[in-house]
Protein backbone atom coordinates (compact mmCIF):
# COMPACT_ATOMS: atom_id res chain seq x y z
CA UNK A 1 0.00 0.00 0.00
CA UNK A 2 1.20 3.43 -0.81
CA UNK A 3 1.05 6.69 1.04
CA UNK A 4 -2.08 7.66 3.00
CA UNK A 5 -4.81 9.18 0.93
CA UNK A 6 -6.18 12.04 3.01
CA UNK A 7 -9.16 12.34 0.70
CA UNK A 8 -10.25 8.76 1.42
CA UNK A 9 -10.54 8.18 5.21
CA UNK A 10 -11.52 4.53 4.69
CA UNK A 11 -7.96 3.73 3.81
CA UNK A 12 -5.98 3.21 7.01
CA UNK A 13 -2.32 3.90 7.17
CA UNK A 14 -0.05 0.94 7.54
CA UNK A 15 1.48 0.79 11.02
CA UNK A 16 5.11 0.14 11.52
CA UNK A 17 6.26 -2.83 13.56
CA UNK A 18 7.10 -0.55 16.49
CA UNK A 19 3.64 1.06 16.40
CA UNK A 20 1.91 -2.34 16.32
CA UNK A 21 4.01 -3.50 19.28
CA UNK A 22 3.13 -0.36 21.30
CA UNK A 23 -0.57 -0.77 20.47
CA UNK A 24 -0.40 -4.42 21.60
CA UNK A 25 1.39 -3.40 24.82
CA UNK A 26 -1.30 -0.79 25.54
CA UNK A 27 -4.02 -3.43 25.13
CA UNK A 28 -2.16 -5.79 27.46
CA UNK A 29 -1.62 -3.02 30.01
CA UNK A 30 -5.31 -2.09 29.88
CA UNK A 31 -6.32 -5.75 30.37
CA UNK A 32 -3.90 -6.12 33.32
CA UNK A 33 -5.21 -2.94 34.97
CA UNK A 34 -8.80 -4.13 34.48
CA UNK A 35 -8.01 -7.51 36.06
CA UNK A 36 -6.26 -5.84 39.01
CA UNK A 37 -9.24 -3.50 39.50
CA UNK A 38 -11.70 -6.42 39.51
CA UNK A 39 -9.56 -8.42 41.96
CA UNK A 40 -9.20 -5.36 44.23
CA UNK A 41 -12.97 -4.80 44.16
CA UNK A 42 -13.63 -8.45 45.08
CA UNK A 43 -11.05 -8.44 47.89
CA UNK A 44 -12.43 -5.14 49.20
CA UNK A 45 -15.97 -6.52 49.13
CA UNK A 46 -14.93 -9.64 51.03
CA UNK A 47 -13.10 -7.57 53.67
CA UNK A 48 -16.06 -5.23 54.15
CA UNK A 49 -18.45 -8.20 54.44
CA UNK A 50 -16.21 -9.99 56.96
CA UNK A 51 -15.86 -6.83 59.02
CA UNK A 52 -19.63 -6.36 59.04
CA UNK A 53 -20.23 -10.05 59.80
CA UNK A 54 -17.81 -10.09 62.75
CA UNK A 55 -19.81 -7.28 64.37
CA UNK A 56 -23.08 -9.21 64.16
CA UNK A 57 -24.41 -11.16 67.11
CA UNK A 58 -25.92 -14.53 66.20
CA UNK A 59 -28.21 -15.28 69.12
CA UNK A 60 -28.70 -12.78 71.93
CA UNK A 61 -27.95 -14.05 75.46
CA UNK A 62 -31.62 -13.92 76.52
CA UNK A 63 -32.52 -16.12 73.53
CA UNK A 64 -29.95 -18.84 74.24
CA UNK A 65 -31.32 -22.17 75.47
CA UNK A 66 -29.70 -25.03 77.36
CA UNK A 67 -31.18 -28.47 76.89
CA UNK A 68 -31.89 -30.84 79.76
CA UNK A 69 -32.34 -34.56 79.25
CA UNK A 70 -34.27 -36.69 81.77
CA UNK A 71 -34.92 -40.34 80.85
CA UNK A 72 -34.43 -39.51 77.15
CA UNK A 73 -36.84 -36.55 77.18
CA UNK A 74 -35.27 -33.24 76.12
CA UNK A 75 -36.46 -29.90 77.47
CA UNK A 76 -35.16 -26.47 76.44
CA UNK A 77 -34.57 -24.00 79.26
CA UNK A 78 -34.40 -20.20 78.90
CA UNK A 79 -31.95 -18.16 80.97
CA UNK A 80 -32.86 -17.30 84.55
CA UNK A 81 -31.02 -14.00 84.03
CA UNK A 82 -29.18 -12.30 81.16
CA UNK A 83 -27.84 -9.02 82.51
CA UNK A 84 -25.52 -6.48 80.93
CA UNK A 85 -22.44 -6.30 83.14
CA UNK A 86 -22.12 -3.08 85.10
CA UNK A 87 -25.75 -2.03 84.56
CA UNK A 88 -28.16 -1.93 87.51
CA UNK A 89 -31.79 -2.98 87.41
CA UNK A 90 -31.54 -6.36 85.73
CA UNK A 91 -34.49 -8.57 86.59
CA UNK A 92 -34.16 -12.25 87.28
CA UNK A 93 -36.69 -14.92 86.58
CA UNK A 94 -37.58 -18.00 88.58
CA UNK A 95 -35.58 -21.21 88.41
CA UNK A 96 -37.02 -23.56 85.80
CA UNK A 97 -38.78 -26.47 87.53
CA UNK A 98 -37.74 -29.64 85.72
CA UNK A 99 -39.90 -32.72 86.32
CA UNK A 100 -37.55 -35.64 86.97
CA UNK A 101 -39.91 -38.35 88.25
CA UNK A 102 -37.90 -41.36 89.34
CA UNK A 103 -34.81 -40.53 87.25
CA UNK A 104 -31.39 -40.96 88.81
CA UNK A 105 -29.60 -38.26 86.80
CA UNK A 106 -30.08 -35.35 84.42
CA UNK A 107 -27.92 -34.30 81.50
CA UNK A 108 -27.42 -30.63 80.71
CA UNK A 109 -26.35 -29.70 77.17
CA UNK A 110 -25.11 -26.17 76.52
CA UNK A 111 -25.44 -24.45 73.12
CA UNK A 112 -22.32 -23.85 71.02
CA UNK A 113 -22.33 -20.13 71.92
CA UNK A 114 -21.86 -21.14 75.57
CA UNK A 115 -19.52 -24.08 74.95
CA UNK A 116 -17.06 -21.89 73.05
CA UNK A 117 -16.66 -19.59 76.08
CA UNK A 118 -15.54 -20.21 79.65
CA UNK A 119 -18.53 -21.45 81.64
CA UNK A 120 -19.27 -22.99 85.01
CA UNK A 121 -21.75 -25.47 86.45
CA UNK A 122 -22.92 -25.09 90.05
CA UNK A 123 -24.63 -28.06 91.75
CA UNK A 124 -26.55 -27.24 94.93
CA UNK A 125 -27.74 -30.11 97.15
CA UNK A 126 -29.90 -30.20 100.31
CA UNK A 127 -26.69 -30.43 102.34
CA UNK A 128 -24.22 -27.60 101.53
CA UNK A 129 -21.34 -30.02 102.12
CA UNK A 130 -22.31 -31.84 98.91
CA UNK A 131 -22.39 -28.69 96.75
CA UNK A 132 -19.81 -28.39 93.99
CA UNK A 133 -18.85 -26.14 91.10
CA UNK A 134 -17.02 -27.09 87.92
CA UNK A 135 -15.31 -24.74 85.48
CA UNK A 136 -14.92 -25.45 81.77
CA UNK A 137 -12.65 -23.86 79.18
CA UNK A 138 -13.85 -23.03 75.65
CA UNK A 139 -14.91 -26.18 73.76
CA UNK A 140 -13.84 -28.42 76.65
CA UNK A 141 -17.35 -29.70 77.40
CA UNK A 142 -20.74 -29.52 75.67
CA UNK A 143 -22.79 -31.60 78.10
CA UNK A 144 -22.62 -32.74 81.70
CA UNK A 145 -24.50 -35.54 83.47
CA UNK A 146 -25.45 -34.78 87.07
CA UNK A 147 -26.67 -37.30 89.69
CA UNK A 148 -29.93 -36.27 91.37
CA UNK A 149 -28.67 -37.69 94.67
CA UNK A 150 -25.16 -36.94 95.90
CA UNK A 151 -22.80 -39.79 96.71
CA UNK A 152 -21.65 -37.77 99.75
CA UNK A 153 -23.52 -38.49 102.98
CA UNK A 154 -24.88 -35.69 105.14
CA UNK A 155 -24.55 -35.66 108.95
CA UNK A 156 -27.81 -37.57 109.33
CA UNK A 157 -26.38 -40.39 107.16
CA UNK A 158 -28.60 -39.68 104.14
CA UNK A 159 -27.52 -38.80 100.65
CA UNK A 160 -28.72 -35.24 99.89
CA UNK A 161 -30.86 -34.58 96.81
CA UNK A 162 -30.03 -32.04 94.13
CA UNK A 163 -32.05 -28.83 94.58
CA UNK A 164 -30.62 -26.49 91.90
CA UNK A 165 -28.26 -26.62 88.94
CA UNK A 166 -26.89 -23.34 87.59
CA UNK A 167 -24.90 -22.67 84.43
CA UNK A 168 -22.96 -19.37 84.39
CA UNK A 169 -21.18 -17.69 81.48
CA UNK A 170 -20.52 -14.30 79.90
CA UNK A 171 -21.88 -13.79 76.37
CA UNK A 172 -21.85 -10.87 73.95
CA UNK A 173 -25.19 -9.12 73.55
CA UNK A 174 -26.58 -5.72 72.64
CA UNK A 175 -26.43 -3.13 75.39
CA UNK A 176 -28.94 -0.36 76.05
CA UNK A 177 -27.07 1.86 73.58
CA UNK A 178 -27.29 -0.81 70.85
CA UNK A 179 -23.56 -1.58 70.89
CA UNK A 180 -22.04 -4.94 71.73
CA UNK A 181 -21.70 -5.48 75.46
CA UNK A 182 -20.88 -8.40 77.81
CA UNK A 183 -23.85 -10.08 79.50
CA UNK A 184 -23.68 -12.28 82.57
CA UNK A 185 -25.99 -15.15 81.65
CA UNK A 186 -27.34 -17.71 84.13
CA UNK A 187 -29.61 -20.73 83.68
CA UNK A 188 -31.16 -22.03 86.89
CA UNK A 189 -32.82 -25.46 86.94
CA UNK A 190 -34.64 -26.92 89.95
CA UNK A 191 -35.32 -30.68 89.68
CA UNK A 192 -38.87 -31.42 90.80
CA UNK A 193 -39.85 -34.93 91.91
Amino acid sequence: MGPVDERNPAVKPKLSKKQRRKRQQRKQLFAAVAIIAVVAAIVGGVLVFNSWRSKQIGTLPADQRVTTVVDGKETEVAPYAACELGVDGCGQGKPFELPVGGAKEITVKVPQDVADHDWSLLKVYEDPGANSEEYFKPNEMHEVTIPLVSDKKSQDGKNPSLTVVEIHTVLVGKGKDGDQSPFGTVWSIAPKR
